[in-house]
């Protein structure tokens, strides 16, 4: 996670950009086909590879703001990219996206979506492409890919929609799994969006970790045990202590060894901010390159009493 976080006002905005793009594509079944959103926004997709960086010297070389070039060594383009481990870049100039070709192909469709999200937010040429797009503020960078994201996520779950189709059904890894092939869409993103978006008032959360008995399973880059650590509204107020390091650890206490498939699934009890304690049913599933967990609020924990 970037840290980054979406205004109030941004928030609204970016609902009224994608409700435009939407209704312009005649208010599409699921899945959203990004070639569609493409041609109506006249983007152009293209793939670079930092092995041979002819298209990105290319289009360094061409590329200009307000009849200004922007980036006077092509070259440079290519060691930013490098430097910063990009695996996709918006340019204006041109209205190109472009996605590195070595990208896993599940992972290319949210990164083209995010990239198209910078497009059509009209603030974001300002951001990205300025007089000091090298030294922009940590921050506000962070906020930018926070709006990216935010854009996609409102476009590849078509807004509402998926939230409400998602409350009809039940609360399990096999509705994830169910709505993660209608929207098509990785089944990451699609835990991100169930347990953000299901049910607000209903305490969940997600975490996407390395799996507790096989190291080559799922470990950060930067070698921690949890990559994301996703929460609903209800859990982030009632179950503040909950932590990544205290999911991590419950997972690797209760799961089994398999390198595929389902890893656990119980009931669970946490403590909730009051020092009450209340059980959720959570399932973990291990797809060979993470694990992923989910768990759902289920009821208040029954009251333990002792027999003499």
């Amino acid at each position: 996670m970037n840290g980054g976080t979406v205004g109030a006002y941004e928030a609204e905005d970016i609902r009224r950009l994608v409700d435009r793009i939407l209704l312009d594509l005649g208010n599409p079944e699921p899945p959203l086909r990004l070639s569609d959103v493409r041609l109506l926004l006249e983007l152009d997709l293209k793939f670079y590879s930092l092995t041979n960086p002819s298209l990105l010297q290319e289009i360094a070389h061409r590329m200009k703001v307000a009849g200004k070039q922007v980036i006077a060594r092509p070259t440079l383009l290519v060691d930013v990219v490098k430097k910063a481990k990009l695996s996709a870049l918006w340019v204006p100039d041109g209205n190109r996206i472009l996605i590195d070709e070595g990208v896993p192909d599940p992972k290319k469709r949210w990164i083209e979506a995010h990239e198209v999200g910078h497009s059509f937010i009209p603030w974001h040429k300002n951001f990205l492409f300025g007089d000091d797009q090298y030294t922009l503020d940590p921050d506000c960078h962070a906020d930018v890919e926070a709006e990216a994201n935010f854009a996609a996520a409102r476009l590849l779950f078509l807004q509402d929609r998926f939230a409400t189709e998602a409350r009809d059904l039940a609360t399990s890894f096999k509705t994830i799994q169910k709505m993660a092939k209608r929207y098509g869409n990785t089944i990451t993103t699609t835990l991100w969006r169930v347990v953000e978006e299901r049910d607000r008032q209903q305490p969940a959360f997600g975490m996407v970790s390395a799996h507790p008995f096989h190291s080559d399973i799922g470990r950060d880059p930067d070698g921690k045990d949890v990559r994301y650590f996703i929460r609903s509204e209800a859990f982030r107020n009632r179950f503040p202590g909950i932590t990544p390091e205290f999911s991590w650890n419950l997972l690797r206490a209760n799961c089994g060894g398999s390198r595929k498939g389902p890893i656990f699934e119980g009931n669970i009890v946490l403590t909730d901010v009051n020092g009450s304690r209340h059980e959720f049913a959570m399932e973990s599933f291990c797809n060979q390159h993470a694990v992923l967990t989910y768990a759902v609020y289920v009821r208040p924990a029954p009251i333990l009493i002792g027999v003499r």
